[in-house]
């Protein structure tokens, strides 16, 4: 027989060596079989149900796991968090939220951090109804699992704030009207011959044309600065 010290040996080693493999996120993958439980959650919840959620678009590129795991699993959080102590949907949530939190675990964390600092202007905010959020946890698992994920996608330049073109089309439409109605009261004047009526219109037309030309000048000095800064 073998000392009790040497069986213990090889017992002690195999455990080290699982719980190393565990903690690396490297022992088996993050996802598992539990994603066949997607269609019951998403029968279970009414299909007029808001869910709240940032993400990225997949437009993004290659990161596109990287970006939406954090927020995802927050979002998860918040949806277990409406339903009881005591319920199948949200033992079910936890479930997706545990797997979320495995994936996110082999990843490196600091370049985790830095990667979603630098798409930051980009995420978007949006309340999806129950069966396109599901359909994206579906689609974000199922690409999740491909692979390993990658961090060597570049960030867009932030856009400048929405209102520049509809500024811009304002002042078209401004001057747009201006002209209209200058043309036919130039016409209207110049059938009663009154001279200074002829020359007072083009006045009106110049005035805000040249405003709105200085206007759309800033804009685009301003989106340019606001890029380079991005």
């Amino acid at each position: 027989t073998f000392p009790p010290q040497i069986l213990k040996a090889p017992c002690l080693l195999l455990s080290l060596v699982t719980s190393l493999n565990l903690c690396s996120g490297k022992f088996g993958s993050p996802i598992t079989d539990d994603v066949n439980k997607l269609p019951v959650l998403k029968q279970n919840i009414p299909y007029d149900y808001e869910i709240p959620v940032s993400y990225i678009p997949k437009e993004a590129g290659t990161c596109w796991v990287v970006l939406n795991i954090y927020p995802l699993e927050q979002s998860l959080r918040k949806l277990a968090n409406t339903f009881g102590t005591i319920s199948t949907n949200k033992d079910n949530v936890l479930l997706f939220i545990a797997m979320l939190k495995s994936l996110r675990f082999t990843l490196d964390h600091e370049r985790l951090e830095t990667a979603m600092q630098s798409f930051q202007c980009h995420y978007q905010e949006h309340g999806l109804l129950t069966g396109p959020y599901f359909d994206y946890i579906r689609d974000f698992l199922h690409t999740a699992a491909q692979g390993p994920t990658d961090f060597s996608c570049e960030p867009p330049p932030c856009l400048s704030t929405e209102q520049t073109p509809g500024t811009v089309l304002t002042c078209v439409n401004v001057i747009g009207y201006i002209v209209n109605n200058v043309v036919l009261a130039g016409i209207h004047e110049e059938n009663r011959g009154d001279a200074w009526s002829r020359r007072s219109p083009l006045l009106l037309v110049l005035i805000p044309f040249i405003t709105c030309v200085a206007l759309i000048v800033w804009l685009v000095s301003e989106f340019r600065v606001e890029a380079c800064v991005c």
